[in-house]
């Protein structure tokens, strides 16, 4: 069977990993560079990885896995009758294809943008990096896991870092779990200034109806929109995200989405780890294995510096403190949901429970 992945992040190439023994498989990358760890760039970024560390797969390992992988290729239009992905490169025909675009940052819209920027690719990394070496400050736009990684490893690393966030909490967490994990990245010296929307930026920092904030690199983080250009232009449906069932079909024959471009029920992975969990489960299902993933059960750890703090199942609604470190979320007296601040191994045992729909008094 030829399998063509469009896309060489996290979700393309574990697929590729996962059946490239048993099919033919292509993947079509438009960046111009191996497949590169995005979760690590803020550490990168912060001086505390090399940038060949960013690179956990060499040309070697594809070439021995016999995946054909195509870079600096743009897939431009999916010829659906043909079964033909048409590239900037020429034509490739496929079995199957799969979409795994991923997202791109979501810009500011406000006046001053070009004095702001985004990160998403390691160009982005390269050049604010060399900006915060020199400045060494950095203004972050947005409370969510990226802007919160970024603030965490830059003041780690010495810089002045401050972060700017519209909302009052972090994460789309509550009050509470905000307080904990402000206090914990005020430990590093991070400056915050949250229910504080941006109007406008210039050179030297960014104008907000609080007051005016200093900072000569200004990153914004406002969240991602899904790639989903590629699936629309060939007719395939699409709302926020490339619309899939629960065995990420599209409303094509044969065409697959999964990762950060796929939207399911309303929801879009959003994590490299959710991206890869979904090659494993779309792999077995290629293979005619029965096998399913639950969007709704979304679990992520993030590391703020030297601070995971792990996302577990549901986090709205009213929580209640198991311990100093950790909130669990119930519906009745059944546990949907956790939220543990430092402690991995605790997070790792309150995920299986919550899978396995446990109650409060079984913890």
């Amino acid at each position: 069977m030829r399998i063509v992945i469009v896309g060489n992040g996290p979700g393309g190439v574990e697929l590729a990993n996962q059946l490239s023994g048993e099919h033919k498989v292509t993947i079509v990358e438009r960046e111009n560079v191996l497949h590169y760890s995005k979760p690590m760039l803020s550490h990168y970024i912060a001086g505390f990885v090399e940038k060949e560390k960013l690179f956990p797969y060499s040309f070697s390992w594809y070439e021995k896995k016999g995946i054909d992988l195509n870079l600096g290729v743009k897939a431009e239009v999916i010829d659906r009758a043909r079964k033909r992905l048409i590239t900037s490169d020429g034509e490739i025909p496929y079995d199957v294809l799969v979409i795994a675009t991923g997202a791109r940052p979501r810009g500011p819209t406000f006046e001053g943008k070009e004095f702001v920027q985004t990160l998403r690719t390691l160009q982005d990394a390269e050049r604010i990096k060399e900006q915060i070496e020199k400045y060494k400050d950095a203004l972050i736009l947005g409370g969510g896991f990226i802007g919160l990684e970024l603030v965490a490893n830059l003041a780690k690393a010495g810089y002045r870092v401050r972060l700017v966030h519209r909302g009052s909490n972090l994460l789309g967490l509550d009050e509470e779990l905000t307080k904990a994990i402000m206090e914990k990245l005020e430990g590093y010296g991070v400056e915050f200034y949250l229910d504080a929307n941006t109007l406008k930026a210039d050179e030297n920092g960014i104008f907000t109806d609080k007051g005016y904030v200093e900072g000569k690199v200004k990153i914004c983080a406002f969240g991602v929109i899904p790639n989903k250009e590629i699936a629309v232009k060939g007719g395939i449906h699409a709302g926020r995200g490339i619309l899939i069932d629960d065995h990420f079909r599209t409303s094509a024959k044969d065409v697959y989405a999964i990762g950060d471009c796929a939207e399911y029920n309303g929801i879009i992975g959003g994590t490299a780890k959710a991206a890869m969990e979904h090659a494993r489960v779309l792999a077995n299902i290629l293979r005619g294995k029965e096998d399913s993933y639950d969007f709704e059960f979304r679990s992520t750890v993030f590391k703020f510096g030297d601070i995971p703090v792990a996302l577990i199942g549901k986090t709205k609604g009213e929580g209640k403190w198991f311990d100093e470190k950790t909130k669990i979320f119930l519906e009745g007296e059944k546990v949907i949901g956790a939220v543990v601040i430092e402690d991995v191994r605790k997070a790792m045992m309150l995920e299986k429970k919550a899978k396995a729909g446990v109650s409060i008094d079984e913890l």
